[in-house]
């Protein structure tokens, strides 16, 4: 009896980690069909990504605390963009930074833009000249659905 029991657990065990293997690698690959791709935006600048042209206008407010010190509140900064995408009018768009948020800010027929952060972060550029550059990622909608 004992030796059935044990039989049962080791084949039961097999079957479990064949699954559990076969569900990690669907994941795996349903992750790495359609790569994201970050670029930076420079301020007063225009970048053009498969037919969308986004230009970082201006920085508003940057109020965000810096990197090893203690704030009372995290902070905020917010930045003007105009986004257009080809044979469509310009549009002025008003984003928002705080607690890690991303805003989706142009998608196409097979793309989403999303405004991923503005750099440098106050206190990573200690010492350096470094202008504002808004960091946008670029994404197939394929990817996205699920």
């Amino acid at each position: 009896m004992f030796l059935k029991t044990t039989r049962l657990m080791k084949k039961l065990l097999l079957i479990f980690s064949i699954v559990s293997i076969v569900v990690s690698c669907q994941a795996l690959a349903q992750k790495q069909d359609t790569p994201e791709t970050v670029f930076n935006v420079p301020l007063t600048k225009t970048t053009t990504h498969r037919g969308v042209s986004i230009t970082l206008v201006a920085v508003v407010e940057d109020s965000r605390c810096p990197r090893d010190t203690t704030c009372i509140w995290a902070g905020k900064a917010v930045v003007k963009i105009l986004v257009r995408a080809s044979g469509e009018d310009a549009q002025e768009m008003t984003v928002v930074f705080q607690n890690e948020s991303q805003s989706v800010i142009a998608t196409t027929e097979d793309t989403v833009f999303t405004a991923l952060k503005l750099l440098p972060y106050p206190g990573d550029s200690i010492g350096k000249e470094v202008g504002y550059q808004l960091q946008v990622s670029k994404k197939a909608k394929t990817s996205l659905k699920q």
